[in-house]
C-alpha cells in the first residue's frame, strides 16, 4: 500500500519540478551587454588652425566606448579609419579654441557623433557610445 501512495507522489513531484526549472529558465534575463574601450592606439600629432606664422600642434590620444564584445571586434578592425577621421575633425578647429575646456568638450562630442555615424554607414553598427580623449595636449 505504501508503494501505491508514493508513486503518485512521486509523479507529481516529477512533473512539478522539471516545470519550475523551466520556468525559472525563462525569467532569466538575457544576456548583458558588456560595454568596454578600446584604445585606438599610440597618441596623434597634428597641427592646429592658426592665424599667426607659429605652429600650434595638438598631441592627442583618444579612446572609444563601446557597448558590448561585437562592437570592440568592429571598432578594432577599423581603427585606421577612426583615427583619419579624428586627425582630420582635430586638424580643423582653430588653435584658440583647443585651449578651452569647453569648446574641447564640444569637439569631442562633434567627433563621436561623426565616428559613431563612419562605422554605422560601413557596418551597420549602432553601439558606439562615445569617443574620449584620454590625453590632450596643445603647444
Amino acid at each position: 500500500m505504501s508503494t501505491l501512495l508514493l508513486t503518485p507522489i512521486m509523479v507529481l513531484f516529477l512533473t512539478l519540478f522539471p516545470s519550475t526549472l523551466l520556468l525559472a529558465a525563462d525569467d532569466e534575463a538575457p544576456a548583458q551587454k558588456v560595454p568596454g574601450y578600446i584604445s585606438l592606439g599610440k597618441p596623434m600629432v597634428l597641427n592646429l588652425s592658426t592665424d599667426s606664422r607659429r605652429l600650434t600642434f595638438l598631441q592627442v590620444a583618444a579612446d572609444v566606448l563601446v557597448k558590448d564584445e561585437g562592437a570592440k571586434e568592429i571598432v578594432e578592425k577599423h581603427v585606421p579609419a577612426i583615427r583619419h577621421k579624428i586627425i582630420l575633425m582635430l586638424s580643423e578647429q582653430p588653435a584658440l579654441d583647443m585651449k578651452s575646456p569647453v569648446k574641447r568638450e564640444e569637439v569631442r562630442k562633434q567627433v563621436t557623433v561623426a565616428v559613431r555615424d563612419m562605422i554605422e554607414t560601413m557596418t551597420d553598427n549602432k553601439d558606439i557610445e562615445e569617443v574620449l580623449f584620454s590625453t590632450f595636449l596643445v603647444q
